[in-house]
């Protein structure tokens, strides 16, 4: 039986002071062209506002605390309240952090947090061109259920001004009993 190595670094909860390093992490993905079709990192506020409470982690440092590796968070994908069970991620890893297992400890923990939430489903929207999110979606079980085709034009970035596709990858969760 093979020995994991420990890791060298834990997940806990988002803290307010946390964010400058969150949207640090944010802007690196914006940078690359191929993470959001959003120019800018919002606000705390903004950010705050927009994620399902319990929802946000952050990968820090196992021997420092305050440096933030990654993050991931859920957000509703409609305000209708029947669809209050399904999700959408987002996952960033900070530059020169990745190979060390923090993105697909990240997203473990929130899919499990989804579940306790009950939640039954996440959803992914990630650009054809990121493999790596992809590699990682897959590897939990998320399947590819769908591309939208010239979804949006592209405001930056190396393919500014063209029309981008997004695939939409999702995990099916256990069924809660839900009222309905």
């Amino acid at each position: 039986m093979e020995l994991m190595a420990e890791a060298t670094f834990k997940i806990r909860p988002i803290r307010p002071e946390d964010y400058l390093q969150v949207q640090e992490i944010y802007v690196q993905g914006l940078e690359t062209g191929h993470a959001t079709y959003e120019r800018h990192a919002p606000t705390w506020d903004e950010f705050n506002g927009r994620k399902i409470e319990g929802t946000v982690f952050v990968a820090v440092e196992a021997d420092d605390e305050e440096k933030v590796l990654g993050w991931v968070s859920a957000a509703p994908i409609s305000h209708r309240e029947v669809f209050y069970g399904v999700v959408e991620d987002s996952i960033y890893i900070r530059k020169g952090a990745s190979g060390r297992g923090i993105a697909g400890a990240l997203l473990d923990r929130l899919i499990e947090e989804c579940q306790q939430l009950g939640k039954w489903g996440i959803h992914s929207w990630i650009f054809p061109e990121n493999e790596g999110s992809v590699k990682l979606h897959e590897s939990r079980g998320f399947e590819k259920v769908g591309t939208l085709r010239h979804l949006a034009k592209m405001p930056y970035g190396e393919l500014k001004g063209q029309w981008r596709d997004t695939a939409i990858w999702e995990k099916l969760l256990p069924k809660p009993d839900v009222e309905v």
